[in-house]
């Protein structure tokens, strides 16, 4: 995958921890995890230093989850890998209506047919 999916997965994730102000500390080696089994190519500590440089921007989650889903169209494991991971940063800590909604909106992006 290139840096742009991987800077959109890990502004998706970040709108989600910043949200409801989630300890990214502990959120971080569940980051790694996923970047290293998803982006073979990545290494933890390029996945904190991303995780690191995207907490500090802001990004439109719609257009994030648009980069993802069409870059991910003909990858369903891919596809439903994120969706379990972004499910386990929500249900980790704090839960809110709001988390599930951003859940719902990647979901029906990711599968517009179901």
């Amino acid at each position: 995958m290139d840096a742009m999916i991987k800077e959109s997965v890990a502004a998706l994730f970040c709108h989600v921890i910043k949200m409801d102000n989630k300890d990214l500390e502990v959120e971080r080696p569940l980051f790694c995890r996923f970047i290293k089994q998803d982006f073979e190519s990545a290494t933890c500590e390029e996945a904190n230093r991303l995780l690191d440089e995207v907490m500090e921007k802001e990004y439109n989650i719609d257009t994030q989850i648009s980069i993802i889903a069409n870059a991910l169209h003909n990858e369903t494991y891919t596809k439903m890998s994120v969706l379990k991971q972004l499910n386990h940063i929500i249900v980790k800590n704090k839960l809110h209506d709001d988390d599930y909604d951003v859940f719902d909106k990647v979901k029906k992006a990711f599968f517009p047919n179901d």
